[in-house]
């Protein structure tokens, strides 16, 4: 069987100091500094959530405002053209009268120069006429 003697209560005590000593030594520094490094890390993602939604209300504005932006240019493209049809149907109705103008003008024009023609051509045909009689008689 198992012999108890004064060295398994040695080894009992040095396993228990050398845990002692490398929890004072090494397990509680790391201890700490593993929690240290926890805390900053939730600290950052705390932060980091905190730019998100930050950012998230940013964009928002921004994809707001853009929209506002698209209807805005639109109403003021609708309005611009709506002005330009007008500005075209004027145009429109001011050249259609000028040239209703010029075209009765032409047409007066070329009624006083087909009367001009009329009267030379009645003369020439009375000349005409005349020297066709002398020359038959």
């Amino acid at each position: 069987m198992l012999d108890l003697n004064s060295s398994l209560l040695w080894i009992f005590f040095m396993v228990w100091g050398l845990y002692l000593v490398l929890t004072r030594i090494f397990f509680k520094p790391v201890g700490k500094i593993i929690d240290e490094r926890e805390a900053k890390i939730a600290a950052d993602s705390k932060r980091l959530q905190g730019m998100v939604s930050q950012v998230e209300i940013h964009t928002q504005a921004l994809e707001t405002q853009m929209a506002q932006a698209r209807k805005d240019a639109l109403q003021i493209r609708e309005e611009w053209s709506r002005k330009g049809e007008g500005v075209r149907a004027l145009s429109l109705s001011e050249a259609k009268e000028k040239a209703v103008r010029i075209m009765d003008e032409k047409m007066n024009q070329l009624e006083s120069e087909v009367k001009i023609a009329e009267k030379t051509l009645e003369k020439q045909v009375a000349v005409f006429s005349e020297k066709i009689k002398q020359a038959y008689l």
